[in-house]
């Protein structure tokens, strides 16, 4: 009876070694190669000023900001927060008359400084916008 323990010991022992994975199953081992960290340039960057869109409210018959320094090329865009109707005279331009949450743009394309108010309410304070 020892015997038949033993040859059944020595079984399991080697049944044991099966049931893991081996090199047919499909599966490798694999390792992921590190990450690159990034390349850092040397080149050193300077201020390109780029045309854009600036914005100017309209509230309490005042014009928010007042004053802006643009650079050529710079859209404004007026937006009207009051209840009441605007027209504005910029640079010889008229714009159509706009009401509450409308909004009139303009782009400015040439250097210099302009004063601009509104046609409808001509005591109403003026802005001012320099184009450089």
């Amino acid at each position: 009876m020892s015997r038949r323990w033993f040859f059944l010991l020595i079984l399991i022992v080697a049944l044991s070694g099966c049931t893991g994975k081996d090199a047919d199953s499909g599966q490798t081992n694999t390792t992921v190669p590190p990450t690159p960290s990034p390349v850092q340039t040397t080149a050193k960057a300077f201020p390109v000023p780029e045309p854009l869109t600036v914005y100017v409210t309209i509230k309490g018959t005042m014009f928010n900001p007042p004053e802006l320094n643009i650079t050529n090329g710079t859209t404004v865009r007026w937006t009207n927060l009051d209840s009441v109707q605007y027209s504005l005279n910029v640079s010889g331009y008229q714009s159509p008359p706009f009401n509450k949450k409308n909004t009139w743009s303009f782009t400015f394309n040439k250097t210099g400084i302009y004063e601009y108010g509104c046609a409808l309410h001509p005591s109403m304070p003026h802005g001012r916008i320099t184009v450089i």
